[in-house]
């Protein structure tokens, strides 16, 4: 920020720590993450998370040690000047960026502001001795002979701050940031929804590409919402077409898998020696009923074998092979 918008910001801030102390309370995490603007320019304070009852004796810590004052740190008892030190770090950070230590660890800062001259500018060539001064008058290590918040508002370069309409080239600017940034993270939430979409009409399909894996499918994106097909390769033969699931397997080793296959219909093997009872069925036909006969299928069920006939003992099936070809 420049020097006027500092002082005129400034300005709005001990206004409002004045009225603070007025009520004996103390805001205990002055920065400039807690100074708010609004559209017209005016300062306001917020974040009163950590604030408390001024008392006689008032201890504990707040949450940033780099604008934490040294008896806030000894946990020596502190009052409302407290607060104008961390307005002193304040008008630094805003000067330069950042807070005196914020290079250097927390834990290390805080045994350093105790001990260490009060902290300046990095450059002070190029900040105004007006300026200068009123940093110097907050930054006073013992809180008995720092100023007040009504002793800073009439310092010098408060009193010659700039009004508020100096801000509102800035408060623009960052508006327009934030609504880009805003923009931005619509048109990410968009493209999220679009993608998670595509992703809900791709789940419907699985292919199996390979008969060697147990039943692991895989998800491709070519069939429409809807179809919900399951196929599975590798095979010549088609068992059965449900509709929603084509399955076209012969192999045994497949069972494993988490899908099986169950015939439609059982097919019953006809034993080849059989071919031998139709040949001599089809001799003793007579002949106009020749043509009939061809067409009919042989029932497994036909008796062909003779009353008398019993089955071998011990399994003796050699009188079979007088009946092959």
């Amino acid at each position: 920020l420049t020097e006027d918008e500092i002082a005129t910001i400034l300005k709005s801030t001990l206004k409002g720590l004045e009225y603070l102390h007025f009520m004996r309370k103390i805001h205990r995490d002055i920065k400039a993450g807690n100074i708010l603007l609004n559209t017209e320019g005016h300062a306001k304070l917020a974040d009163f998370g950590v604030a408390g009852q001024l008392t006689v004796s008032t201890w504990g810590k707040i949450r940033t040690p780099f604008w934490m004052a040294p008896e806030v740190i000894q946990e020596i008892g502190y009052n409302c000047v407290a607060d104008i030190w961390s307005l002193g770090i304040t008008s630094i950070e805003m000067a330069e960026g950042k807070p005196p230590y914020a290079d250097i660890h927390p834990m290390r800062a805080i045994f350093m502001i105790p001990t260490n001259p009060p902290p300046t500018f990095r450059k002070p060539e190029l900040w105004s001795d007006e300026f200068t001064d009123f940093v110097k008058k907050c930054l006073v290590k013992n809180p008995e002979q720092r100023a007040t918040a009504t002793q800073l508002l009439q310092h010098t370069f408060i009193k010659n701050a700039k009004p508020v309409s100096i801000l509102r080239d800035l408060i623009t600017e960052a508006m327009e940031i934030k609504a880009k940034r805003h923009e931005e993270q619509q048109r990410e939430l968009e493209e999220e929804e679009e993608n998670s979409d595509e992703d809900e009409l791709d789940s419907h399909t699985m292919v199996k590409t390979s008969s060697e894996s147990a039943g692991t499918m895989r998800a491709t994106s070519t069939m429409s919402e809807g179809a919900q097909t399951m196929i599975e390769h590798n095979s010549t033969m088609l068992e059965s077409d449900l509709g929603t699931m084509v399955i076209n397997s012969d192999d045994d080793e497949e069972e494993d898998g988490t899908m099986k296959r169950n015939a439609t219909s059982p097919q019953v093997q006809r034993p080849s020696f059989m071919d031998y009872f139709d040949k001599q069925d089809s001799k003793n036909k007579s002949p106009e009923n020749c043509n009939q006969n061809m067409h009919e299928p042989y029932h497994i069920s036909k008796n062909v074998f003779p009353d008398n006939w019993k089955v071998p003992q011990d399994g003796d099936f050699d009188f079979v092979s007088t009946f092959l070809l």
